[in-house]
């Protein structure tokens, strides 16, 4: 059992869990872990932790807070926190995140995409103005000075 930091008391550990040999297709949506030893297609929103273990496969869209796969994933991937793919992991899609653990033995095919570095990217991003005729074929770039 765990104990709520909160309130002091105990609870259960809410993990919500599909097994091996279970397939569902479908949307989750919770506050808490899940771990899927079975199949799941649909999409999957979790404040928590994901765990897709060795037999397990999930098809989809995911957000979640961490992720942690030793089975296959195939979709887009969004995780706020650490994504760790383990042994035996196949991934095909887009993984984004910043905190990324990868074992030598894991099966990519898709992208990685850092948001925040995506987001850097972005904000650098100036528009180097056309050449002039007037200047020779160089741009004119225009600068203030304090005089």
């Amino acid at each position: 059992m765990a104990i709520d930091k909160e309130s002091g008391s105990a609870q259960l550990n809410n993990v919500t869990r599909i097994c091996g040999n279970t397939k569902i297709v479908g949307n989750i949506t919770t506050q808490h872990d899940i771990r899927i030893d079975g199949y799941l297609e649909g999409k999957i929103k979790t404040e928590g932790k994901l765990v897709i273990g060795e037999t397990g496969k999930c098809s989809g869209e995911v957000e979640c807070k961490c992720v942690d796969i030793s089975g296959s994933f195939d979709g887009i991937l969004r995780v706020s926190e650490l994504a760790s793919l383990r042994d035996k992991c196949v991934f095909t899609g887009e993984l984004h995140s910043d905190q990324l653990s990868i074992e030598p033995t894991v099966r990519i095919s898709g992208q990685i995409i850092s948001p925040e570095l995506s987001k850097k990217e972005d904000k650098k991003a100036i528009p180097i103005p056309p050449p002039s005729p007037a200047s020779g074929g160089t741009p004119d770039i225009k600068t203030s000075e304090k005089k």
